[in-house]
């Protein structure tokens, strides 16, 4: 059986043949104990069956490309065991092929504590899909604990499109949106994170934590100033960035990203989907500001995004062109006029840890991250899990990439202690 490819299907799959990222989402779980393997296996293979897209494969045909049935197979690399962080490092650098599936792929590395890595193809879902996909894993695993004949007796399998998002948008303020909101698509910035030529390039995912205490800190420090943590992680973004870069008060563009259920009154888990939208803050940094100073024109920018529409433009701009000029001729112009962000920024947020529970398990931390970008693409992604918030950023690089990267995630680290150190603007 086929079903339709969706408009955030062809999006992700064009930003690997554009050369932004590879089209992976990155989820790793680490345990205080062990977890059982045969357990583990059968979940994962319970979760293919039970999310059908998982097991689905891509066909591509340009705007009628379409997911497709196929009979079982047994896919040697749905479910893996190692016994060395280098194989699952590996193994979490890896990719799922859309062509041949599945679309998900789980390996267990097996020590005195052991460790989960989910990759999942960003075609099939966003950060938040794999969250859910990540919920229902466990939620599966624990049940088999309890019953070894256990299967789900429910199928998730519904509309992946982003209709829903946009149905309830009146035709005024659609016009009103297309007209006045035109910005807040991905774009080019003028300005690059500092990268290597080196030819000789390899997959890595540099993280840093930011442990419960200081986080608590943060988050009095946004309650006493009305803010929210991600206007203060972006800040302190803005502030490494324009010091790296030499920008001396210039303006630096960056899109980060708007999960769209926000829009949704059922917000249900109902099919894995790309609900993913973009909104781009623009502002420089004068000689001599003050984290506060600084902090204070993000908060006032992204009020400003969040009272007009926050990423509303980009789904309705797709919406547009495709019910214009239909499926071909819709895909041309999507593919000729894509523009990949040099520097972008994704907040995950939080992985729930009422329901992210593997029974008999507990979690010591669990992060997720987005794709493995190319150069001089660049991304710094935000997960938090029990308190506990990491920092990713993922590149096809080489050692002094790598270099680069660690010396801006201790900047990050630097900026937030004013946060946590202060606490008073």
């Amino acid at each position: 059986m086929r079903f339709k490819a969706e408009l955030f299907d062809y999006l992700q799959y064009l930003y690997d043949t554009t050369g932004f990222n590879d089209h992976q989402l990155h989820c790793v779980i680490i345990f205080e104990n062990k977890i059982n393997a045969l357990a583990m296996e059968m979940a994962v293979r319970l979760l293919i069956k039970t999310v059908p897209i998982l097991s689905r494969v891509y066909r591509n045909n340009n705007g009628s490309s379409y997911w497709e049935d196929i009979n079982p197979l047994e896919w040697t690399d749905l479910f893996m065991i190692v016994d060395n962080e280098e194989d699952f490092e590996r193994f979490t650098f890896s990719k799922t092929n859309e062509e041949i599936g599945p679309q998900i792929k789980v390996c267990l590395l097996q020590s005195a504590s052991d460790s989960l890595s989910i990759i999942m193809n960003h075609m099939v879902c966003d950060g938040a899909g794999i969250k859910q996909c990540a919920y229902l894993l466990a939620d599966i695993y624990s049940n088999i604990l309890k019953d070894p004949e256990y299967v789900p007796d429910y199928i998730i399998d519904g509309d992946r499109s982003f209709k829903k998002i946009i149905s309830g948008v009146r035709l005024t303020d659609r016009i009103k949106i297309l007209l006045f909101n035109n910005k807040d698509n991905n774009q080019r910035n003028n300005y690059k994170f500092p990268m290597s030529t080196e030819a000789k390039t390899s997959p890595f995912i540099l993280r840093h934590e930011i442990l419960p205490e200081r986080y608590y800190e943060i988050r009095n420090f946004c309650k006493k100033h009305n803010v929210t943590v991600n206007d203060v992680i972006l800040t302190a973004y803005f502030r490494v960035l324009s010091d790296m870069l030499n920008l001396n008060g210039k303006a630096l563009s960056i899109p980060i990203m708007i999960d769209m259920r926000r829009y949704l009154t059922d917000k249900s888990f109902n099919a894995p989907a790309n609900l993913s939208s973009t909104v781009i803050i623009r502002l420089g940094i004068r000689p001599g500001e003050d984290f506060c100073q600084t902090l204070a024109k993000v908060s006032s920018e992204m009020n400003v995004k969040k009272n007009n529409y926050l990423g509303l433009n980009t789904f309705l701009k797709l919406d547009a062109v495709f019910k214009i000029f239909k499926d071909n001729w819709g895909y041309k112009i999507l593919k000729n006029s894509l523009k990949n962000p040099d520097i972008c920024m994704t907040n995950i947020g939080v992985l729930d840890s009422t329901k992210l529970i593997f029974e008999g398990s507990p979690i010591t931390n669990a992060f997720i991250c987005g794709s493995i970008k190319y150069r001089p693409h660049f991304q710094l992604a935000i997960s938090s899990f029990n308190d506990k918030m990491t920092f990713c950023v993922n590149l096809y690089g080489s050692r002094q990439d790598r270099e680069n990267i660690s010396k801006f995630l201790e900047l990050m680290d630097s900026e937030l202690k004013i946060v946590s150190k202060d606490g008073i603007c």
